[in-house]
């Protein structure tokens, strides 16, 4: 379960083979040890989910308003 959770979320599985060895239950991830090195790549991860997270947020917002413009008839040719 946790290694589907971690898919879920969008992790690689290189960092899941770095940080599963850490956990000991669902969302307890401990590092007695961590190092810099250790650190940045889980962090450059978790900032390419959040661009990741701003562009679709980007995407559904256009989507819905599309969807809200064609509801309401903005969409609609004038007769001729």
């Amino acid at each position: 379960m946790q290694i589907r959770g971690l898919l879920d979320a969008g992790l690689p599985t290189r960092i899941i083979k770095q940080v599963l060895p850490c956990l000991d239950e669902p969302r307890n991830i401990h590092f007695s040890d961590a190092t810099p090195e250790m650190l940045a790549t889980p962090e450059r991860e978790k900032d390419r989910m959040t661009d990741r997270i701003g562009c679709l947020t980007r995407n559904r917002d256009a989507l819905a308003e599309y969807l809200d413009a064609v509801r309401n008839g903005a969409g609609a040719t004038a007769p001729r």
